[in-house]
């Protein structure tokens, strides 16, 4: 899966999840909901305790260490944090956006994971298939190159609908023209 950035450039939508489990992902029509992350200096060694405690009893399931590759997958440099940060997504303590994303760069080293067993699995296949899709690509450079603030958007609805009239003067300059 892409880093949350790549998402962004893709046109995903990262949206504050009100939810009381913060592993509950949803992605629906270019819209990623993800429940608030809190990161805190003791979040690094919690989340490899609970990895290792669902690696050594399977029968608990493997939701956290899960969620920690879905988190991995997003964020995998600063940028990504920021992008995160920004939408009210993770919440960080003393450190610094630098800080974790090595955190989650670091948090699934030597963990094995079957992607394809995962809760998460759909969730990959529509985020996937959504950021491969040019047309949403285009979307997303078109809003965030052209239509990025309400000038641009007025402009266009401008020549929108000028170009007919020009064209009419066109023809009417032309057909003068010939008639004279």
């Amino acid at each position: 899966m892409l880093s949350a950035t790549e998402q962004k450039e893709a046109g995903v939508v990262f949206k504050q999840k009100r939810q009381c489990s913060f592993i509950d992902v949803t992605f629906n029509n270019g819209v990623m909901e993800i429940p608030v992350l809190c990161i805190y200096e003791n979040t690094f060694p919690i989340f490899r305790n609970l990895i290792a405690f669902e690696q050594c009893y399977p029968k608990t399931g493997n939701h956290i260490t899960y969620y920690a590759v879905f988190m991995e997958s997003m964020i995998k440099t600063p940028g990504d944090v920021k992008a995160l940060l920004s939408e009210g997504i993770l919440r960080i303590g003393k450190s610094n956006e630098v800080g974790v994303a090595r955190l989650f760069n670091e948090l699934c080293t030597e963990v094995f994971v079957n992607n394809s067993m995962s809760y998460l699995n759909e969730l990959f296949y529509k985020v996937n298939e959504h950021c491969g899709s040019k047309w949403n690509k285009w979307r997303a450079v078109l809003a965030r190159n052209y239509f990025n603030n309400p000038w641009s958007i007025i402009s266009l609805a401008a020549a929108i609908l000028e170009a007919p009239q020009l064209k009419l003067k066109e023809l009417l300059i032309e057909v003068t023209n010939r008639n004279a």
